[in-house]
């Protein structure tokens, strides 16, 4: 006990003692103080001295008694209080042990003693201090704010008692964290390093986001899969669900099922996976349950986790489904086999036959029982021998042997059996997945046959290519040369062994270059050669060196992607052709002279032409004065030669304006009934002079015809002055207009001694003029200018004649206003079409006098 502890007691004792005695003396004496008033004086001394001594011994009896009783309590207090300060003592060391272990600065505060540095075991290189005086220096080894900072947290600590944990910067640069709490009556400061701190919480953090993230994907996985699955805790309560859960019990969230307690399996069914969870064993049975209103079949698979446990079921239907579907396919694969050509037959592990194909028993000649059996391979192989549809070995077992043992090394056999009768089989062979064998039997006897012939033509084909004039080169997809004759070398000269090693095709070109002056045909045959293009096209043309040598070239894309190109030496058909060519241009020279010439005539003999006409028009008239019957006569005949003579000139003209494409069309909407009136016009002189007649027909529904009207109406006057030159006195002409389809056709029937068959072909060239057999003789211009309108109408002229019965010509129009594009001068007329025939007259159009045409 400490030595102020032991004083208080003692002086407590003493006064206690004391107490006591004057307590056993005083009692006594009161008591008697009472009695002795009465009592005789000498009795009384005695008695008082007696009674004193009795409350001495009583006192010193008490006083004894209280002071072992103390002395007790005083002893066991002093035993408490060394067990607690032993128990205080390990504490003390714990924590000091514990302190110690941790990188740290520890410093207490006492509410009435000084700090005290209780662990300082931080690195220097953090600028802490090693003294207390120095670390309570804040501001000598902190940072302003930092020192600042933690001076008022500890102020704050000391005064409200409120604890704070803040990261500090030493003058070094460091961050520590610096820690202050109450502790009893006092409080403490720990200053520790961050680092060590954060990557303690760092990886506690780290482990606590892979395990959460391990459950997430975990959960997430098990919530993706088709199949319910579900977790019960101990109690046997649901306490996760996948979509696949909540799907199945018609739920519309988790939480509903979760909430609610739905059940995917009936009770009795829990209660017998119960049991088997209660033994620590997991529960397998395929169940039926109600999913979605309808009972179905599930596998279904609980396991005990723990107390927990965790179950799916698997809907056994689609498997069911596969299955059925892997038979179907199965029997489709065996179809299949039977369609092929190839004999195919299946062995398996144990090199039993499991199955063949029709092929496989047409080839071998084996029968279906004897298949049935399920022969080995070496069976087979045995068979084979008997029937002699191996080919011949001189150790035949040794042979079968290697073969089956071949087998074995699980790599591709391929072979070729050479049978007596004089096929040849090509043998392949597999190993399969399930560990049996596959053998595909190829009859090639006919395939060899036919590469043979192949071989054989093949070379035929180089013998005549090689043969051929031309010169012919294949070139491939990659640009190199595949196959050339002796004349591509020739006209190229280019050096066999070159052209041996196939060389690109740019190759080629620079050396073919060389004979040419700058030409681009083998830039073209390269680009044909080696671009990508959408569709390949073929090209050709024809090239003449600085030698003179002519050269045809032509290339053509092949199918598989190469390109033929062909070469032909024209130097003799060139010179020829040259010659044609300037024959041609002199003839065209001439017959642009003569056109020139006749056209300069016609214009010249016109003016002249025209005056006599005009002058026998006017000598006619009554103002001039009578003539005679001979004047007459000689004057009509003069008016007849010279409008013949002037229609001749005319023909000519429009001939050759139409060679020229000077000729313009004024297409407008035409009454029919006009142009018919204006072409009879000029013809009804010569037809009241022979005593014809002219029958028009014009169907009801043609009003108007999409034509120009000038030259239409002279169409239609040549036809009739034809038809009135061949044709006899007093017959009948017949001119017919109706609708032909999208055109209007024009018919002119006559009943005159018709056309040889043999000269129809040539009616409507120039200058062809035949009499036959009538008095009719022209110059063989009339037709020519009518097949030349009606081409520039865009129509056609149809001809049916026969000799004796006559001739009909039709001339058909087209009735597509677009057809044309039409002139732009001021005579263009509307070609919309007018409401009736009146409306067809265009203000200032003229009809053309008959000598116009005739």
């Amino acid at each position: 006990m400490p030595a102020h502890k032991q004083t208080r007691f003692r002086k407590s004792l003493t006064a206690s003692i004391g107490a006591a005695i004057i307590v056993c003396v005083a009692s006594p004496a009161l008591a008697l103080t009472g009695l002795l008033e009465n009592m005789n004086p000498g009795f009384v001394s005695e008695l008082l001295v007696l009674s004193l001594l009795g409350g001495i011994v009583l006192a010193c009896a008490s006083a004894v008694i209280l002071f072992h009783r103390s002395a007790m309590r005083a002893n066991r207090a002093e035993a408490r209080a060394l067990d607690a300060i032993k128990e205080l003592r390990q504490e003390l060391d714990v924590a000091q042990s514990i302190a110690l272990a941790e990188p740290q600065v520890l410093i207490a505060f006492g509410s009435d003693s000084p700090p005290r540095l209780v662990n300082h075991v931080l690195d220097l290189k953090f600028g802490v201090p090693l003294k207390l005086r120095s670390l309570l220096r804040f501001a000598s080894w902190l940072e302003r704010k930092a020192a600042i900072n933690l001076e008022t947290q500890l102020r704050q600590l000391q005064q409200t008692g409120a604890n704070f944990e803040i990261t500090i910067k030493t003058l070094t640069g460091a961050l520590i964290e610096a820690e202050g709490r109450q502790s009893g009556s006092g409080y403490y400061l720990k200053l520790r390093d961050l680092a060590s701190r954060r990557i303690e919480m760092a990886n506690l953090l780290n482990k606590q986001r892979a395990m959460n993230e391990e459950l997430a994907s975990q959960r997430a996985v098990l919530d993706a899969l088709p199949m319910p699955v579900w977790f019960r805790d101990p109690a046997g309560r649901l306490t996760w669900v996948n979509q696949a859960y909540v799907s199945a019990v018609e739920a519309s969230k988790t939480e509903n099922v979760i909430k609610e307690q739905r059940e995917l399996l009936e009770t009795r069914q829990r209660r017998a996976a119960e049991g088997a969870l209660g033994s620590g064993e997991t529960f397998r049975k395929r169940l039926q349950t109600v999913v979605a209103g309808e009972r179905r079949t599930f596998d279904t698979i609980i396991v005990p986790v723990g107390r927990a446990s965790a179950g799916t079921v698997i809907d056994v239907a689609p498997l069911e489904d596969v299955q059925e579907q892997l038979s179907r396919q199965m029997a489709a694969h065996e179809q299949t086999l039977n369609k092929v050509s190839t004999a195919v037959a299946v062995f398996s592990g144990d090199q039993h036959l499991v199955s063949c194909n029709d092929e496989f028993r047409k080839l071998w000649k084996i029968e279906e029982g004897w298949l049935g059996t399920r022969p080995q391979l070496g069976e087979f192989l045995d068979y084979l021998r008997q029937t002699r549809q191996l080919p011949e070995q001189s150790d035949y077992r040794a042979w079968r042997d290697a073969k089956i043992k071949r087998t074995d090394m699980n790599e591709p056999i391929e072979d070729w059996w050479y049978l007596p009768d004089g096929r040849t089989v090509h043998l392949f062979g597999d190993r399969r997945p399930d560990g049996g064998l596959i053998f595909l039997f190829d009859d090639v006897t006919e395939h060899l046959a036919l590469e043979s012939r192949y071989n054989s033509l093949i070379k035929v084909q180089r013998e005549t290519l090689e043969n051929l004039r031309e010169g012919v080169t294949l070139f491939g997809s990659d640009g190199r040369l595949k196959l050339y004759n002796a004349a591509f070398a020739v006209m190229w000269r280019l050096d066999t062994p070159f052209l041996d090693r196939s060389p690109h095709i740019d190759d080629v070109r620079a050396k073919c270059d060389m004979l040419l002056d700058g030409h681009e045909l083998w830039t073209t045959a390269m680009h044909a050669v080696t671009g990508v293009y959408e569709t390949r096209e073929s090209f050709d043309g024809s090239i003449t060196r600085p030698d003179e040598t002519s050269i045809a070239y032509a290339g053509v894309p092949l199918p598989d992607g190469s390109t033929v190109l062909t070469f032909l030496d024209i130097s003799d058909s060139k010179k020829v052709e040259t010659a044609l060519i300037e024959r041609n241009e002199a003839l065209e020279a001439a017959e642009k002279m003569q056109n020139t010439f006749l056209s300069h005539v016609s214009y010249e003999l016109r003016t002249p032409l025209t005056n006599i006409i005009g002058f026998s028009d006017m000598l006619a008239q009554p103002p001039v004065g009578p003539l005679a019957g001979k004047q007459m006569e000689y004057l009509n005949d003069i008016r007849t030669s010279s409008t013949k003579l002037l229609a001749i000139i005319n023909d000519i003209l429009d001939l050759t304006t139409i060679d020229a494409g000077g000729l313009e069309l004024k297409l407008a909407f035409v009454p029919v009934r006009d142009i018919v009136e204006a072409a009879e016009l000029g013809v009804r002189e010569r037809l009241a002079k022979s005593g014809m007649t002219l029958a028009v027909q014009i169907a009801d529904n043609l009003d108007a015809v999409f034509a120009d009207r000038q030259r239409l109406t002279q169409v239609l006057y040549h036809l009739l002055s034809n038809a009135i030159g061949f044709s006899p006195e007093s017959s009948t002409i017949t001119i017919t207009c109706q609708k032909s389809g999208a055109m209007v056709a024009f018919s002119i029937q006559d009943s005159g001694v018709g056309i040889p068959e043999e000269f129809q072909a040539s009616v409507f060239g120039r200058f062809e003029s035949r009499s036959h057999g009538s008095k009719h003789r022209g110059a063989g211009l009339g037709l020519a200018v009518v097949k030349s309108i009606v081409e520039l109408h865009g129509g056609k002229i149809l001809l049916r004649s026969s000799p004796g019965v006559g001739t009909t010509v039709t001339v058909l129009i087209p009735q597509d206003s677009n057809r044309i594009p039409q002139s732009d001068d001021e005579d263009r007329h509307d070609t919309s079409p007018p409401k009736a025939a009146n409306d067809l007259c265009t203000p200032g159009f003229k009809k053309p006098p008959p000598p116009a045409f005739g």
